[in-house]
């Protein structure tokens, strides 16, 4: 893919150290927003990328100044390439929030089943995140939600049937190289038919490669068909393809399948090889000596970030070092070290040299896309009552299903995953108190809607809205017990008056009597699009 730039890399590479040149393999992660704390990896090492999260930067101009610093440091030296810096803007993810434009969610994309609506989905995360000063997406997700209940996956995925999830991916790509930047796909070979979670654990799928390529291949293949640079592994074993590496440290899943059966040619990147699937399996230089010799480009360090472990620069750099050390003693040759760097530099120097940065963007009409797409999402799945449209003469009440110390975890140290510290429920009720204004309009927070449930009647002219969410967090469970429970118990009272409204996926059941609204996604575009669909169904 990056061919014609090997000559230049090969050449510009030549003066480097050792050192240099594996440092120019990591992508590695620091806490704070001062670019200081990534100096001794920059400038020792020629640290080849970033992962940034919120934690380093909750606003764009605090993620210019961090980028702006960063890159000063990178330019000191006379041969210097840019550093990689990825973001994980994929829409249930997202960074720099609430300031930047989120979209519904890939699941909400999926649902519009409008392509084209999510390439300008896409292209907008471009720009935006060009403006922060970041040059790569990391995503879109390509896996399919082949088991709806995985924790970690869920909204993060177009859908669960390949061929149309695949469409979707080769959108978004397209739409993010509009946009101007660089995107990466993932976690291939794909992380949607499993339930576990691979900053925990490693989860196994036991399918034959016919299997694969037909249930999870379809949509990497379709974001290589439209010229992914990246390419993202998982840290899942699939043991009928190999019996003993998961696929991050597999040449079998690496080599045979992504480079020469799906021919792929840009630059493979490791999932964090500090999350729990590696780091409680494998000794870490043993995992990342492996993981190069498998077909790994760029090794993604950021966990011990993740976990605010007081060591992290410490641990980095030691890594960095083992490598050092393995080259030197030949456990990894340095010819093979060498054909790895000059393909990083040569996709660098193709991509990300002169990628402008820090233009200026039009928030208005990027919200404009954002608000389109979510209102095409919005599906009523069930009816059967006719409640929807709500009806003038009804009583409505909106209730909150989740107790308030369940969204703790939205926003946490880590920095990454739906940096969304206002609750879903929060945008609906508002769309709904600003349509319906009068007394018989209530609007109760979980502990209040429990009161109220213990002592009300049913009366036929009520209608029960009761609001269900979920959010895929990384090495966490958003959780569910109390919510399931309530709606339970609102089912039992008010029967075919209930209306489900789902800030998240359509996978939950829900009573058979009840209607059911679905947004798709957990975002505020979501919720307030669901708001208004109740209204003008």
């Amino acid at each position: 893919m990056f061919e014609s730039f090997r000559s230049q890399a090969a050449q510009k590479i030549s003066g480097w150290s050792l050192e240099e040149k594996v440092g120019q393999l990591f992508i590695l992660a620091f806490p704070g927003k001062d670019a200081e704390a990534a100096r001794p990896l920059i400038e020792r090492y020629n640290l080849g990328g970033c992962y940034l999260s919120q934690d380093n930067a909750a606003t764009f101009a605090e993620a210019r100044q961090l980028t702006q610093a960063m890159a000063a440091i990178a330019n000191q030296r006379v041969d210097s390439v840019p550093m990689l810096l990825g973001v994980d803007q994929e829409g249930a993810w997202s960074v720099l929030t609430p300031e930047s434009t989120t979209g519904p969610g890939n699941l909400a994309l999926g649902s519009a089943d409008n392509p084209a609506l999510s390439a300008q989905m896409y292209s907008v995360f471009g720009i935006e995140m060009r403006s922060a000063g970041f040059n790569c997406v990391l995503g879109p997700c390509a896996d399919v939600n082949l088991l709806p209940n995985s924790p970690i996956i869920d909204t993060r995925a177009f859908g669960e049937v390949p061929a149309q999830v695949a469409v979707q991916v080769g959108a978004a790509v397209h739409g993010a190289h509009d946009g101007g930047i660089v995107v990466c796909a993932k976690h291939f070979p794909g992380h949607g038919d499993t339930t576990g979670d691979t900053h925990r654990e490693i989860p196994v799928v036991d399918k034959s490669l016919a299997t694969l390529m037909v249930e999870d291949l379809a949509p990497f293949k379709a974001a290589i068909d439209a010229r992914v640079e990246l390419m993202m592994t998982s840290h899942i074993c699939y043991p009928q393809i190999d019996a003993v590496y998961p696929a991050t440290l597999s040449r079998a899943i690496l080599q045979d399948v992504l480079r020469e059966k799906l021919g792929f040619k840009g630059i493979v990147i490791s999932d964090s090889m500090n999350m729990g699937a590696i780091r409680q399996n494998f000794p870490p230089v043993e995992a990342a000596i492996i993981a190069f010799k498998a077909g790994i480009d760029m090794m993604m360090l950021s966990e011990e970030h993740y976990d605010h472990n007081d060591n992290y620069l410490e641990n980095q750099l030691a890594m960095i070092g083992a490598i050092v050390s393995a080259v030197e003693d030949g456990r990894m040759p340095e010819a093979e070290l060498n054909l790895i760097v000059e393909r990083v530099v040569a996709f660098k120097l193709a991509r990300l040299l002169g990628m402008p940065l820090f233009q200026d963007f039009n928030l208005q009409a990027n919200r404009s896309v954002e608000q389109a797409a979510a209102a095409a999402a919005v599906k009523v799945l069930a009816d059967p009552a006719g409640n929807l449209p709500i009806a003038a003469n009804k009583e409505v009440y909106v209730l909150q299903t989740t107790p308030l110390a369940d969204y703790a975890n939205l926003v946490n140290p880590r920095g990454i995953g739906p940096n969304q510290a206002v609750p879903a429920f929060d945008y609906f009720a508002d769309e709904m108190r600003a349509a319906l204004v009068g007394n018989r309009l209530h609007i109760l927070d979980y502990v209040k809607s429990k009161a109220w449930l213990a002592k009300v009647e049913a009366a036929p002219d009520q209608l029960i809205l009761a609001v269900i969410e979920n959010y895929p967090l990384p090495g966490e469970d958003f959780k569910q017990a109390a919510s399931k429970a309530l709606v339970g118990e609102l089912a039992a009272k008010f029967g075919p008056q209930l209306v489900v409204i789902g800030l998240r996926n359509a996978y939950e059941r829900v009573p058979e009597f009840a209607s059911h609204v679905c947004a798709y996604g957990s975002r505020e575009c979501s919720a307030r699009a669901a708001a208004r669909a109740c209204l003008s169904v």
